[in-house]
């Protein structure tokens, strides 16, 4: 990590106020804290939960203490008779405040209490050498406030603090369910599935033979609707025909050794390359789960190009009385969240659905900094990403649609370049 042009910005005691999202909170106290220095979370009843769980995740802090405002988060003289009584306590070292977390009134009241500072004789002066900062979530700067009313702009690289997807996810609060995965599954098979989709009447190929061939045998249906996966018993048993298969999958079928008699695709055999644990797990790649893959392909190829350190897939949160949400692909970018949703599907109103949980859940986890996209077999993406930004007014959603399957990791990489030209 990277952070000297944010040494002579570093303070001894920085005060944090503490809302709702605490990336912006985390990344303050890990770019303007001493390393001996101290960290002061002010945060109200109600978010006495956040200012403990950011204490936890601030493990390279050697100290943090919690200033709690209780229930008077708009209250001027609270907040400034509990901010004075801490200020009294700090006998020497630079001091500093970051209030882009808090509310409004705990922004302006806190703000002014740290300015001024009382002299011997009840007079009020301007501190001396105080550095006051907030986060631009546009520019991805964090901004010093300087007396001359202008203001330093600092850029956060993507390596100036790499956060990993499990930090922003435990600063929510929220537990997944497994381990992302960040091993991609016949990434061949996957390539050739992206080539096939491209083309209309290779793709009308594909999922007839997948709904009305393959799922005929191997999917249990309810009477009561719904279903699932026959039992592993009897999905090693499926053998199904690929006559009408476009030839490239037959060929990426017969290459993972997944064949009997040259045409026959056999899970017996998918059983025994020891592919896969489960031959559900197979049939669920085949289901959809395999354009995760090979979009987690594509963004590893250019990982390292854009300093990219942490991705996976299948980021599947528990909510308490919820079914949860899920992020298909995601990666992080310095502390920059991006959300990839990914269906097989071109209907419109799916793809909305899946682009609108996407996009709500990334800002929720990101704040104003995430990124979100769908990719999709729309062949029309560029009305869909109209339509979403109608409805959200968020020109920085990207939609990747069918003719962009084959070449997406130039997509991709043109997609986080623009963001950059964004934030400058």
């Amino acid at each position: 990590m990277s952070t000297s042009e944010f040494d002579k910005y570093k303070v001894d005691h920085l005060f944090l106020l503490i809302g709702e999202n605490l990336l912006p909170n985390y990344v303050a106290a890990n770019l303007l804290v001493n390393k001996d220095g101290t960290a002061y979370f002010v945060h109200t009843a109600d978010t006495e939960i956040q200012a403990k769980r950011l204490q936890t995740e601030l493990k390279g802090l050697k100290a943090i203490e919690l200033l709690t405002l209780n229930d008077y988060e708009s209250d001027a003289y609270y907040i400034q008779k509990e901010i004075r009584a801490k200020l009294e306590s700090i006998k020497s070292g630079k001091i500093g405040l970051n209030y882009t977390g808090g509310t409004k009134a705990m922004s302006a009241h806190a703000y002014r209490t740290l300015f001024y500072e009382e002299t011997k004789d009840k007079t009020y002066r301007q501190r001396a050498d105080i550095i006051f900062s907030y986060l631009d979530p546009r520019r991805l700067e964090m901004c010093i406030d300087r007396e001359d009313n202008d203001r330093i702009r600092l850029k956060i690289k993507p390596d100036t603090l790499p956060v990993e997807l499990v930090t922003i996810f435990q600063l929510h609060g929220l537990e997944l369910k497994q381990k992302p995965t960040q091993q991609v599954k016949l990434p061949k098979l996957a390539t050739e599935l992206a080539n096939v989709l491209k083309e209309e009447s290779k793709s009308k190929q594909w999922f007839d033979w997948f709904h009305n061939v393959f799922r005929e045998q191997a999917y249990r249906k309810k009477s009561n609707g719904g279903g699932d996966w026959k039992s592993e018993t009897s999905l090693i048993d499926v053998s199904t025909s690929l006559d009408k298969l476009p030839k490239e999958i037959v060929v990426a079928f017969q290459q993972e050794k997944f064949l009997i008699n040259e045409n026959e695709l056999s899970l017996q055999q998918v059983q025994k390359t020891g592919s896969f644990q489960k031959n559900k797990h197979f049939c669920e790649l085949l289901d959809g789960l395999w354009l995760e893959h090979y979009v987690l392909e594509q963004v590893k190829n250019i990982a390292a190009k854009h300093l990219i350190e942490d991705y996976g897939m299948n980021f599947k949160i528990v909510l308490t009385g919820t079914p949860g949400f899920q992020f298909d692909v995601a990666f992080t970018r310095g502390y920059q969240l991006f959300a990839i949703s990914c269906t097989t599907t071109g209907k419109r109103d799916l793809c909305k659905s899946k682009l609108f949980e996407a996009y709500l859940r990334a800002r929720q986890m990101g704040g104003d900094e995430a990124r979100v996209a769908l990719i999709c077999c729309s062949n029309e993406p560029d009305t869909l990403k109209a339509e979403i930004f109608a409805s959200t007014n968020d020109k920085k959603i990207a939609v990747f649609g069918r003719e962009h399957l084959i070449n997406l990791s130039e997509k991709i990489d043109e997609w986080i370049t623009q963001v950059d030209r964004e934030a400058k």
